[in-house]
């Protein structure tokens, strides 16, 4: 008789934990989309100010602080980004390439000159290289991001990313390296 009553309890319990897991995940993944939403649709010199006010209002608030930290990052203010990037993992652990962004953003220069190409390819190799495109959150700022940017060329996710979080300036520093290394050589090998 109680071991019925414990393993009713129990299976209770289990099932409203998964409700409730589901329900978080859903109200969640909602409030990402209107993050995403809000950055796709807002003119690009006001995107910053449609994340920044995003950023008190929704759940969500590790896909705002991730995209102001590309935004940041385009505009070669490489220590905001830092700051955006760290808040983005911060909010959710499983923003991983957040976590890649912050300590590579810390190590680079600050401006146009930034070194930040090069301290994203070292941070990667250092952190064991991840593969950033693992988790579903990464995939979907890098999919939000590429639709704000021109075509990526022919490289490895790793290349991806660094071609869809920076700017113009830094993509033209990827397309001389692989027009000296080819796309099948270095770090931003295709495969690599």
């Amino acid at each position: 008789m109680w071991r019925s009553i414990v393993l009713a309890v129990l299976l209770t319990l289990a099932g409203t934990v998964v409700i409730w897991v589901s329900l978080r995940l859903r109200r969640l993944r909602k409030s990402e989309q209107i993050v995403i939403d809000t950055f796709l649709s807002s003119p690009i010199d006001r995107r910053a100010d449609a994340l920044r006010a995003l950023l008190d209002t929704t759940d969500c608030r590790a896909p705002g602080w991730y995209l102001l930290g590309c935004l940041h990052l385009r505009s070669c203010r490489v220590k905001e980004a830092a700051r955006a990037f760290g808040m983005a993992h911060h909010s959710d652990y499983r923003l991983e390439t957040a976590a890649l962004l912050t300590f590579a953003c810390l190590k680079a220069k600050e401006g146009e000159g930034s070194d930040i190409i090069e301290q994203i390819l070292v941070t990667w190799q250092e952190m064991k290289r991840p593969d950033v495109v693992h988790r579903a959150e990464d995939r979907r700022m890098l999919d939000c991001l590429a639709s704000t940017t021109r075509d990526v060329p022919t490289t490895s996710q790793l290349g991806r990313l660094i071609w869809l979080v920076t700017g113009p300036a830094h993509q033209s520093k990827i397309e001389e390296m692989l027009a000296v290394n080819g796309p099948n050589s270095g770090l931003l090998k295709q495969g690599g």
